[in-house]
């Protein structure tokens, strides 16, 4: 606890400062700026104030700058770009804003920028892909706005890049094949536009997609199934339409699955059971048709939550899924269906162990 001991000054030899998780407080002194041998300088996770970019780039060493989880504030120097051998530039979780320098793009050690939940403003500059080894990209939860730069596919080291909750906009286009390291990309709450790239399955190393909440459209591509190792996909909350294809559930490691609150058409896809470690499958408030399929034994007994309510699934809802509730001996905590009685009619599918039960004009029985 307590603020930097002032013999820090003296140092000037050191190499390392690592004062990570700690309970320091208090503003960074000036002259730390003269430990000109410094490599390392992690202040993570404490409580310090005032400025701290400014009295570091004159350090012509530093190659770990790690300032996240702090009360810093400030803006980032318009002469960052003279820390020529940074590799990490992490800044999450401060008060630190304004926008971002251009002169970043001549970081061109540079392999990982965090930036989330930030003050950071203003658009992103297409120097911020430079560095050729650049391989994870936060800027989640700032006021970074404007068109994704079309430098961002000659990343092609990058392996996670994080854009949630920013006034993001723009188009992925068919370039995003060049990614090809890619195992993260989550642009979701943001004013994303355009279709899912219909090449987006040639992304083999890709893990994690989450484009929801955004404004997209077209169609799920057939190729998405090429995704072999995709264990999690949300692309909910859009304008996306046309039917699931089949292929998507061919991708043996997929876990979660999002896909509601689009105009999803056409039957709930046959193979839908095929994931052995599939746990949600959210496709409620879509235009789906026909009868859910049912399950063959031994499948889905990984599944936890299946929501198909707001549809227009007719039928019922077959024993073999309801075998698989919790209360059953399987692991369904929540299965919603439109299953409501509606005055003077039938429901519009049947189901005897629902957990939610609703109707288009969304009234509930649970």
């Amino acid at each position: 606890s307590g603020s930097l001991p002032p013999e820090l000054k003296a140092l000037d030899e050191i190499r390392q400062l690592l004062f990570f998780r700690n309970a320091l407080e208090g503003k960074i002194f000036t002259e730390i700026g003269d430990l000109q041998k410094l490599r390392t300088l992690d202040f993570e996770e404490n409580s310090f104030t005032g400025q701290v970019l400014d009295k570091v780039t004159g350090m012509s060493n530093l190659e770990h700058l790690r300032a996240s989880f702090n009360d810093f504030e400030g803006t980032i120097p318009d002469n960052i770009g003279q820390l020529t051998k940074l590799k990490e530039f992490w800044i999450a979780d401060t008060d630190i804003g304004g926008i971002i320098p251009s002169s970043i793009g001549e970081l061109n050690q540079l392999e990982s920028i965090f930036m989330g939940n930030t003050d950071v403003s203003g658009e992103l500059p297409p120097e911020i892909f430079s560095s050729d080894q650049l391989a994870q990209v936060d800027l989640s939860d700032t006021d970074v706005i404007g068109e994704l730069p079309s430098t961002l596919y000659t990343a092609t080291a990058l392996r996670r890049f994080l854009v949630y909750s920013t006034n993001i906009t723009g188009i992925l286009t068919e370039e995003i094949s060049n990614l090809v390291n890619l195992e993260q990309l989550w642009i979701s709450e943001s004013n994303l536009k355009g279709p899912i790239p219909e090449n987006i399955g040639s992304l083999t190393n890709l893990e994690t997609l989450i484009l929801s909440e955004n404004v997209m459209t077209g169609s799920i591509p057939d190729g998405i199934g090429g995704l072999m190792d995709l264990t999690y996909i949300d692309i909910s909350d859009n304008e996306i339409n046309g039917t699931i294809p089949s292929s998507l559930f061919d991708i043996e490691a997929l876990k979660f699955v999002y896909l509601g609150n689009n105009t999803l058409t056409g039957m709930v896809p046959s193979n839908y059971f095929k994931p052995e470690g599939i746990r949600d499958l959210f496709i409620e408030n879509n235009l789906l048709t026909g009868a859910v399929p049912g399950v063959p034994e031994g499948k889905l007994t990984q599944l936890q939550e299946l929501i198909l309510n707001k549809n227009l699934l007719i039928g019922e809802v077959p024993d073999s899924l309801c075998e698989l509730r919790d209360d059953a001996g399987g692991m369904i905590e929540s299965l919603h269906a439109d299953c409501s009685l509606v005055p003077d009619s039938q429901p519009q599918i049947v189901c005897d162990c629902c957990t939610k039960c609703t109707t288009a004009a969304g009234s509930e029985d649970t």
